[in-house]
């Protein structure tokens, strides 16, 4: 993107210029509604005298001193600011100040300098997206300026013969021949426009390097066929350049090495040699053709002409050409002057020096990347910016029309009409009052059961702990009973029973802890490396399940089961499987079954482990009282208990589940089987 500080350096004094002559043209043509008052201050002279230093960072601090005390407009800040900001090589910063110009009302420009900011401001926005090859995004920009600007009546933006031709090479590269050649067309008209009032040097020049970015932009998609019609016409202005009583001898060598080098490329690639050649002798001649950067950007046309040595040769000043330039190491430098260095070199024979470039591109290749993503993100970040303010503007504008709209139709409705809406509102009004009562009587309904819930969850947990500790006192008033006499038979019964209701109240304390930790959405930490077999037998034997006389337990583990180790939170995973296996523990009692009044004659539980290539998989299935499918999400909720006479809070399932989930894992229930209950715990390997 360079190439872009030279045309900014030059777009920042021709605009100068422009702004000062507006003292002796009030008005542009094409303008309407605008005072009759240049608006070229104070401010702007002293930004226009520091900016000839080129010290742009002390432009900047100027800028922001004269913003401050007021002297600027938001759209001079913009405009003084971006072109500082560009031609320091911080574009992402422009690009941020750029997605402002949505916000602003062109109609409330208050001078014709300011509007001149606004549209100078907008063309080096779309001349930056085109340079990065953002060219949609540049049409997009272009398109709704020229629509505000002819709003506020001015005759648009895309008039302008720079502007028209960013747009026509827009257009081009994204294959729309014919719309480019339209706009190329616009351009050439605009250089007719603006050289029919003006005939300075600098407009001659200015307008025969637009004819030139229309030859360069053409070369660039190989439409070779397009190309001498725009040559013709930049002959054209130069023959009118040198017939002018104040010849400019600097701008005549420029705009002959721009002509004398496209002459010389499109020969060269039309295969006509000897013309070719005369053609870029006679650029050569030019003191243009001197400088290092045109010294560098010739080596195009000599690889084109198969003159490799040369082409290395010249490229031998790429590095001090880059450093002068301030290369920044990204794509668009890798493109436009590695990557042709190398291939010079290469077919040059000098091998050496290009696996030198090649190294280098290798090197850079990371930065250049990761300086493309920071570009990309700040160039969507100002299109969202952009996108929103647009978006802002056309909801006003379609509630403004909606409510004219309103406002004629209230005005010219009948009476009959009138009632007929009235009477439609009402219909409309009492549906609506029924639906909100409907919905009102939804989540009454909805809190009663929530209350209801809670209510039995109070009255569960207050049995759960009322029923041990009813127990616990028992036994303590009969052992503190004086001269009892309690043989060893029955005072081991008696501890057993301690022991038994003691940790009853310990594991309904531990339920509500699991509860609250898992509601409260800690992070649960997988460190643990466990063989999946391992983490079974420890929550079975904890469990207690073997011990349990009334079923038969097995415990099944596939081969792999056996070796493989997983990471997991091993206290969180074993209590999410003792869960699973309490709950086939209490539905499988025999009074569960006398309460559903099923007849059972054997009791069983299975836990099986098994594994893929991403899951370990751990499978409890009883042969208890079973789980309607319609229950299958619900059993999971916290505090229900589809049998309100069972034991127990209603939470294990809810802990046991989110526990899972929490280590990046599930437990689902398996409708399918219908001989009991068959839940699935699925951790990752």
């Amino acid at each position: 993107m360079k190439k872009s500080n030279k045309n900014l350096l030059t777009t920042i004094l021709l605009t100068l210029l422009v702004l000062a002559s507006c003292t002796n043209n009030n008005t542009t043509p094409g303008s309407k509604g605008f005072i009759n008052d240049d608006g070229f201050t104070r401010a702007d002279s002293i930004v226009n005298e520091i900016g000839d230093s080129r010290n742009f960072q002390r432009t900047l601090d100027v800028i922001d001193s004269l913003d401050q005390k007021g002297e600027l407009s938001l759209v001079k800040t913009i405009f003084y600011r971006t072109i500082s900001y560009n031609l320091l090589g911080q574009y992402s910063t422009s690009l941020r100040l750029y997605a402002q110009l949505a916000g602003i009302d062109v109609k409330k420009l208050k001078t014709q300098t300011e509007l001149e900011c606004y549209i100078y401001s907008y063309n080096n926005y779309v001349r930056v997206l085109c340079e990065m090859r953002r060219y949609d995004r540049a049409l997009r920009e272009a398109n709704a300026v020229d629509r505000k600007l002819k709003a506020a009546g001015y005759d648009g933006f895309t008039d302008h013969h720079d502007i028209a031709q960013i747009i026509g090479e827009c257009q081009l590269h994204l294959g729309q021949e014919e719309l480019a050649a339209q706009s190329f067309q616009k351009s050439l008209q605009g250089v007719h426009a603006r050289l029919a009032q003006y005939q300075d040097p600098l407009d001659y020049r200015e307008c025969q390097k637009t004819m030139n970015a229309i030859v360069m932009a053409y070369a660039h998609d190989r439409h070779y066929d397009r190309i001498a019609p725009w040559i013709a016409v930049q002959d054209s202005l130069y023959v009118l350049a040198e017939a002018l009583p104040q010849r400019d001898t600097v701008f005549l060598d420029e705009m002959k090495a721009d002509i004398s080098y496209s002459k010389a490329r499109l020969a060269v690639s039309q295969g006509r040699s000897e013309e070719a050649e005369r053609a870029f002798n006679e650029y050569l001649s030019t003191h243009q053709a001197k400088q290092l950067r045109s010294i560098i950007n010739s080596t195009r046309y000599l690889i084109l002409a198969g003159r490799y040595e040369e082409a290395a040769r010249n490229y031998e000043q790429l590095d001090k050409f880059l450093l002068e330039s301030g290369y920044k190491a990204d794509f668009e430098n890798f493109g436009r002057y590695m990557i042709p260095k190398f291939r010079a070199n290469q077919l040059a024979g000098r091998r050496d020096s290009a696996l030198r470039v090649a190294n280098i591109i290798a090197e850079y290749f990371d930065s250049a990347q990761v300086r493309q993503r920071r570009i990309d993100s700040d160039l969507l970040t100002t299109f969202y910016d952009t996108e929103g303010k647009e978006r802002q503007i056309a909801e006003q504008r379609a509630e403004i029309s909606q409510q004219r709209l309103w406002t004629v139709v209230i005005g010219a409705v009948i009476f009959a009409v009138f009632m007929a809406i009235y009477m439609m509102q009402r219909r409309r009004a009492f549906k609506e009052l029924n639906e909100k009562n409907r919905e009102l009587m939804l989540a009454n309904e909805r809190a009663e059961e929530s209350s209801r819930m809670k209510t039995q969850f109070i009255q569960q947990i207050s049995h759960e702990v009322r029923t041990p500790l009813n127990v616990l006192s028992g036994f303590s008033q009969v052992l503190a009973t004086p001269d009892i006499t309690i043989s060893s038979d029955e005072l081991q019964d008696i501890s057993q029973k301690i022991v038994e209701n003691s940790n009853r109240i310990t594991t309904l304390v531990d339920k509500m802890l699991d509860l609250s930790m898992v509601n409260s959405n800690a992070a649960i930490e997988c460190r643990d490396t466990i063989c999946p077999a391992d983490l079974a037998k420890l929550a079975v034997d904890k469990s207690g399940i073997q011990q349990i006389a009334y079923l038969d337990f097995l415990l099944q583990v596939s081969p792999e089961a056996e070796t493989l180790s997983i990471s997991t939170n091993q206290e969180s995973a074993m209590k999410a499987l003792m869960l699973l296996l309490d709950n086939a523990i209490k539905f499988t009692h025999p009074q569960a079954f006398r309460r559903q009044q099923i007849e059972r004659t054997h009791a069983s539980v299975t836990m099986s482990v098994s594994t893929t290539q991403q899951e370990v998989f751990f499978v409890v299935e009883d042969t208890g009282i079973g789980i309607a499918p319609e229950h299958a999400e619900k059993i999971f909720d916290e505090f229900l208990q589809l049998d309100d006479y069972a034991d127990g809070t209603g939470i294990g399932l809810s802990i046991a589940r989110t526990l899972a989930r929490h280590m990046n894992g599930d437990i689902v229930l398996d409708t399918t089987y219908t001989n009991g209950a068959r839940f699935i715990m699925s951790l990752p390997r």
